[in-house]
């Protein structure tokens, strides 16, 4: 399902570094046009540049609302500044993201039913922060899933709008710039959402085995006969 070549992780880039930390490479944006499929918005999977990336966007084909007479959509994903209102009990982990679809010059609505999956790598030694999203004036939790060994620093959440997007960590954390030699995956994870025609979280939750019933274990090769 999926596909990865290891590689060292690049330190993480600030669009306003933190007091101590010093200038970092100016983060990377992403810009993708897609023709419509069959009808429906396309599955779509643009991420920024640094290796592993610091924002994704991941929505499987007919994810959403595309209005009459557009043919192709837009997709694009910024680092931008912080929302003046603040995250309540915690502090914003790196960069906010501004993470957009678009089709004839208008955001697209993610459809009933349905969710996108946003993927955020932060600065090392934030501990377990949590995707949020800055709709309507404040500040939205997403439950948030680390992808571990996939790519380190790195958290996923699915959600039924997009915007701006920042990983939020507890009061008193401390920031990192992250990377810096330790290994990670490259996740091919369009060819996930493409297969699938799901989202990444729902990709993990499908590999979890059902409650109540433990993992089936192998059994043991008997032992080999004694010969007479």
């Amino acid at each position: 399902m999926y596909e990865g070549l290891p590689g060292p992780a690049e330190p993480y880039r600030y669009l306003h570094p933190p007091p101590g930390l010093g200038s970092t490479p100016r983060p990377s944006s992403a810009h993708l046009t897609a023709p419509l499929k069959d009808g429906q918005s396309p599955a779509l999977s643009p991420a920024t540049a640094e290796m592993p990336p610091q924002a994704q966007l991941l929505a499987a084909q007919g994810a959403f609302v595309v209005p009459p007479g557009v043919t192709a959509v837009q997709a694009t994903i910024a680092p931008v500044d912080p929302p003046p209102v603040a995250p309540i009990g915690g502090q914003v982990a790196g960069n906010v993201y501004d993470i957009e679809v678009t089709g004839g010059g208008m955001p697209l609505a993610v459809r009933p039913g349905r969710t996108v999956t946003v993927v955020l790598r932060g600065p090392a030694r934030f501990g377990r922060p949590t995707v949020e999203r800055f709709p309507a004036g404040g500040w939205s939790r997403l439950e948030t899933q680390p992808l571990g060994a996939l790519a380190g620093d790195s958290y996923a959440a699915d959600a039924t709008g997009l915007g701006d997007v920042a990983l939020v960590a507890a009061p008193g954390s401390s920031p990192g710039g992250g990377g810096g030699g330790d290994a990670f995956v490259v996740v091919l994870a369009a060819g996930a959402v493409l297969l699938t025609g799901g989202t990444l979280l729902a990709l993990r939750r499908s590999r979890r085995p059902p409650a109540g019933r433990p993992p089936q274990r192998r059994q043991a090769a008997p032992p080999p006969r004694r010969r007479r």
